[in-house]
């Protein structure tokens, strides 16, 4: 005769990959790579990303203060400090000293989504002045709340 909690094992293994399953919300604030010139207030911004299930990462972003237009953003794999490869590019909406991204989404590898998830990524915001990079957001994981429990309206 099974044992009373027979029923009850699949469920048991199926746990860990459950608790895997739930997007990862992470959050940044955009910093300037270089020091701004004299008396030239810096840019200001943030990006927030969901990394799901799948390993693809949605991206919103939105700068404000900018002197020079804006033309692209990557998503790159590393902590603070780091200056790596970028593992995703993406295209921004730029309006005068305004840069957005809204819905944008990249589809990452399984390596770099679990890298993104543990907040090892940053995001850096391309210029055509500054190819290279002007500001740079460092992402990391943000608490579990109701807005992002998806029980709600």
């Amino acid at each position: 005769m099974p044992p009373p909690f027979a029923p009850l094992i699949p469920l048991v293994l199926l746990l860990p990959t459950l608790a895997l399953a739930q997007n990862v919300h992470l959050q940044g604030r955009f910093l300037p790579l270089r020091g701004p010139e004299a008396d030239a207030r810096p840019p200001v911004g943030e990006a927030r990303a969901v990394v799901d299930e799948d390993g693809d990462v949605r991206i919103d972003l939105v700068v404000s203060g900018l002197t020079e237009r804006a033309t692209s953003a990557t998503l790159h794999t590393g902590d603070a400090g780091d200056n790596t490869e970028q593992v995703a590019r993406l295209d921004v909406v730029a309006d005068g000293s305004e840069a957005r991204i809204i819905g944008g989404t990249a589809d990452l590898t399984p390596i770099v989504a679990q890298q993104v998830r543990n907040g090892a990524a940053y995001i850096v915001l391309r210029t055509s002045e500054h190819p290279d990079g002007v500001l740079r957001a460092q992402l990391a994981p943000q608490a579990r709340t109701l807005d992002t429990a998806g029980n709600g309206p």
